[in-house]
């Protein structure tokens, strides 16, 4: 299948439930997790975060976190994407790994868009394949991103991560069948627009706690603390840990 691009090589993969063997993970610690995107370690996010697990972290998954593995669009160079693809491929088996990303588009940062273009061709390849959500880094590709969403037809998930966007780009992204996460920085205003059910909240590289997350979002919203924190609980659940 080309698309538009350079070919992409999809290699032999065991057709697995993943939604199965995740099913026999710890509820509890599932249950504890508010924040769908963090730099952050397994003991700085305090089992609160599914965890954007990078080749550069050298460490194995840990027992009692969950992460996300994708190929971030910064880190793909001439040559190198064969070594992280199979990083990806050799992780996604894992009962650890509940979603791929992030993975996307960025127009002013990274290898160039075609290059880009391949690795997240992969990684929806790879979503469809294991049934998992994409967490999306867009910056500056939103029609690109649609388009390729157009032409796959998902089923799964895909949450535009960090979202900064006005309001009416907000509605344009729901629309399409897009969630949204917020994290530090947002218009509150794009963030009153999203329904309950399509919105998540992140840390990603903020040094902010995710319960400093979740305050300002409910008054943003104008809802109690504890009633968004079961919307996310819920929807976390939803997504990322549906039977």
């Amino acid at each position: 299948v080309t698309r538009g691009v350079a070919p992409v090589m999809i290699p032999c993969l065991n057709h697995i439930n993943k939604k199965t063997t995740m099913r026999k993970n710890n509820i509890n610690v599932a249950n504890a997790i508010l924040d769908i995107h963090t730099h952050k370690g397994e003991i700085q996010s305090g089992g609160k975060a599914i965890i954007n697990y990078r080749q550069s972290a050298g460490t194995p998954l840990q027992d009692g976190y969950y992460y996300s593995v994708g190929i971030h669009p910064w880190e793909l160079k001439p040559g190198n994407l064969k070594r992280h693809s199979d990083f990806v491929i050799d992780h996604l088996p894992d009962e650890h790994i509940v979603a791929i990303g992030e993975c996307g588009l960025d127009k002013l940062k990274g290898a160039s868009i075609n290059e880009q273009m391949v690795a997240l061709q992969f990684e929806i390849f790879m979503s469809l394949e294991y049934d998992l959500p994409l967490i999306l880094h867009n910056v500056r590709m939103a029609d690109k991103i649609l388009a390729v969403k157009k032409e796959f037809q998902p089923k799964q998930a895909w949450i535009w991560h960090g979202f900064r966007g006005k309001p009416e780009q907000a509605k344009q992204m729901l629309d399409k069948g897009l969630h949204l996460s917020f994290g530090e920085f947002y218009s509150d205003e794009a963030m009153r627009v999203v329904p309950d059910d399509r919105l998540f909240l992140e840390t990603d590289d903020s040094e902010l706690d995710i319960e400093d997350i979740l305050y300002r979002a409910a008054q943003v919203r104008g809802v109690e603390v504890e009633t968004l924190r079961e919307t996310i609980r819920r929807n976390i659940q939803n997504i990322f840990f549906r039977a």
